[in-house]
Formats: structure tokens, C-alpha cells, sequence
């Protein structure tokens, strides 16, 4: 507790450092988050982790973004969530700089969700409706390719692929050079089957201490329509970031 109250004074006292972009000398970013939340009873303990990390690589007309996500959870009778994403996209800018077109892998295995092991790869187009430093408002969409075997019923585990439309709105709002919060939503039915669609939504809420290092909290939102699984995670902790 005392050393997370120095962190917080240190960020009190002293200037954070302005929220530094992509130049042309600086190219990469690199951002790590950990966090988790703890609730102890009479009965036992439940545990909840999410650990992330990202890293970026921006050319003149090209981006490439990868990111690592793992949420780790326990009740005391049973696990609750072990939970791993691991995801590459890159940006391709061509015509005007608002627009661009994008491809992506995806490969997900998530207890939580009942998908023991789920690959996803697509293409699609992007347009920025705002695109300031403190305010950026971001919609893609297009296919998406999937192969994946599920857990139904709780029992009967089946393997099948399909076809999603990719719809993505994402939202950054920054006041000041302390305060940040971003949120990103996707939606992918099935362009199969009727009944068969993801839902993900993911926003966190940062708050700048000193040179990048920063305190956050993250809500996220999974729902899969074919394994009737959904999960709501909300934890809190510190991370870092740095362009370079």
C-alpha cells in the first residue's frame, strides 16, 4: 500500500511527460498492462487477472500492430477463466490518410467462453471520422474467415467454419496530458447462419503518472451466440507505454 500511494504522490508532484505519437523518427510502441482484482471470504478466494502487452511498428504508409492478451481467473471450487488471444493486423495507407485498408490474424483459446481453439483471418477497409491528438473516432469493417472448435451444450464439443462480417467502431477521448480513455466494439455475425454472431467490447481508463508508467482500469465484454457463453471482466492496475 505505501509503495502504491509514493507511485501516486510522484505522479502528483511532478509533470507528466506529454503523450508522444508516431513521427517520422519515432516508429515503434510499446505498451504493457497488468492488472487483476482479488476477493477473499470465509469460503475462499476468487482471483481475476488480465495481463496484455502490444507492440507497433508505423512506416509512411504502412502499420503493423500485434497484441498478447491473457486473463487468468479462479473461484474457490473451480477455475473461471483462462482466457488467451494472441492477434497481428497490419494497416495499409494508400489513397488519403484518413482511409486505409487492413488485414488481420487472429487466434484465440478461451475457457470462459467454451473455444478451445478458434483462427481467424480477414481483410476490410478503415476510415478515421476524427483523427486528433486528444480525440480519434475509428470505423472499419469487412470478412473475416473462421475456423473453430467449440464446446456446445457444455458437452458435445464440434468443429466448423464460417464466414463474419467484421464491424468495428473504436473511440480514444484524452483530456489533458493525464487523463485517457479508449474503448473499442466489434460485432461479427455469421453471414451462414442466422443465429450465429460475436459480440466484443473492450474500454479502458488511464491515468498518467510519470514517463509512461500509468494506473488503469479495463471493462471488458465477450459474447459467442453458438456456445451461449458470455463474460463481463472489470479489472484495475498499472501499466506502461512508450513510443520510441
Amino acid at each position: 500500500m505505501k509503495f502504491l500511494i509514493t507511485i501516486i504522490l510522484t505522479g502528483l508532484l511532478f509533470p507528466a511527460a506529454l503523450q508522444a505519437q508516431f513521427t517520422d523518427s519515432t516508429t515503434k510502441f510499446l505498451k504493457l498492462a497488468s492488472g487483476g482484482s482479488i476477493n477473499k471470504t470465509k469460503d475462499g478466494a476468487n482471483y481475476l487477472f488480465n495481463n496484455n502487452v502490444q507492440y507497433s511498428i508505423k512506416k509512411k504508409r504502412t502499420q503493423l500492430n500485434s497484441t498478447g492478451t491473457w486473463i487468468y481467473g479462479m473461484s474457490p471450487d473451480r477455475l473461471t477463466n483462462n482466457d488467451f488471444t494472441l492477434s497481428s493486423n497490419v494497416n495499409l495507407y494508400r489513397h488519403f490518410p484518413e482511409f486505409y485498408y487492413w488485414g488481420i490474424l487472429n487466434y484465440t483459446t478461451s475457457y470462459s467462453l467454451n473455444i478451445k481453439h478458434q483462427g481467424q483471418a480477414g481483410i476490410g477497409v478503415a476510415y478515421n471520422f476524427l483523427n486528433k491528438p486528444d480525440l480519434w473516432l475509428n470505423v472499419s469493417n469487412g470478412f473475416i474467415g473462421e475456423l473453430s472448435r467449440i464446446i456446445q451444450g457444455d458437452t458435445t464439443t464440434i468443429n466448423y467454419q464460417t464466414i463474419r462480417n467484421s464491424l468495428r467502431v473504436q473511440f480514444m477521448f484524452k483530456l489533458g496530458d493525464r487523463f485517457t480513455f479508449k474503448t473499442g466494439n466489434l460485432f461479427q455475425p455469421s453471414l451462414e447462419y442466422i443465429s450465429d454472431h460475436t459480440i466484443s467490447s473492450d474500454s479502458e481508463f488511464t491515468y498518467q503518472l510519470w514517463k509512461g508508467l500509468n494506473l488503469n482500469t479495463r471493462l471488458i465484454y465477450n459474447k459467442n451466440s453458438r456456445t451461449e457463453k458470455e463474460n463481463l471482466i472489470l479489472t484495475y492496475g498499472v501499466g506502461y507505454q512508450r513510443y520510441f
